[in-house]
């Protein structure tokens, strides 16, 4: 007889794998294919709609596997995610079945894309913030638009936005969006909603051709972290404790 928490394991042992490979990916070269979430979900949904049949959890998976699409298509949508984020989150919600708490109120909130996504952004927040600190104490007083604001303003833009020299932009271009403008007294920054898709070489050779950057001029950008590595952060983080950290912080009070 099969056992089913046997199968529980190797469902989230493939789902990890799965997850691990499409991070290294997008890592190395910012791209993932599409095999990658193919066969993760041609081994996982089936065994992940089986495991919820047999702990009698099904609108518990339908529910999950409804809000983890709606919510990475509206976000792919909107370009507050990429193709690539979106495709996680659906594969993990078809893949790692919801666990059921004691109470509907901590169930709700438990929902596995729900809960993925809390502790990946909580994750993203831990890794992306001190980077940028890290990166803008390094090049933020040659940083035109950085050097413009103080006080408040200026510690929620060291936190949130990246000062880096315009080479590197030029060598990775997939990795930043310019978050600066050019006004009337030179550059200002500036914080858009959204994934860009514009590249932000074109700007920087319009800056370069009137005199306003060189090439190793710090500009201010907003850095696209690999989000799928925060996600799979997340997911380990849920699939060790059953749980999301909102949760846990609830169930401690």
């Amino acid at each position: 007889m099969i056992n089913i928490r046997e199968l529980i394991i190797v469902d989230y042992i493939i789902v990890v794998l799965i997850q691990l490979a499409a991070s290294i990916q997008d890592i190395r070269t910012r791209e993932i294919s599409d095999w990658t979430w193919i066969i993760g979900a041609v081994i996982c949904v089936p065994l992940g709609i089986y495991i919820t049949i047999a702990l009698h959890q099904l609108f518990l998976y339908v529910l999950s596997v409804i809000i983890g699409s709606v919510f990475a298509l509206a976000s792919y949508w909107l370009r507050a995610m990429g193709g690539a984020d979106s495709k996680s989150i659906m594969f993990i919600s078809a893949s790692v079945p919801t666990a059921a708490l004691p109470s509907m109120a901590l169930t709700a909130i438990n929902i596995t894309p729900i809960s993925v996504l809390i502790n990946s952004l909580i994750m993203a927040l831990i890794i992306y913030i001190p980077y940028n600190v890290i990166q803008n104490l390094r090049y933020g007083n040659n940083c035109d638009a950085l050097s413009r604001v103080h006080g408040v303003n200026r510690a929620i833009y060291m936190a949130i936005l990246m000062c880096v020299p315009a080479h590197r932009i030029f060598r990775n271009p997939n990795n930043y969006a310019i978050s600066q403008e050019l006004g009337e007294d030179g550059f200002k920054p500036v914080i858009r909603l959204g994934l860009s898709v514009d590249d932000p070489r074109e700007l920087l050779v319009e800056w370069m051709s009137q005199g306003r950057i060189s090439i190793d001029t710090p500009v201010l950008t907003s850095y696209h972290i690999p989000f799928i590595v925060p996600i799979t952060l997340g997911l380990i983080m849920y699939l060790l404790i059953n749980a999301n950290m909102l949760t846990l912080i609830i169930m401690a009070l």
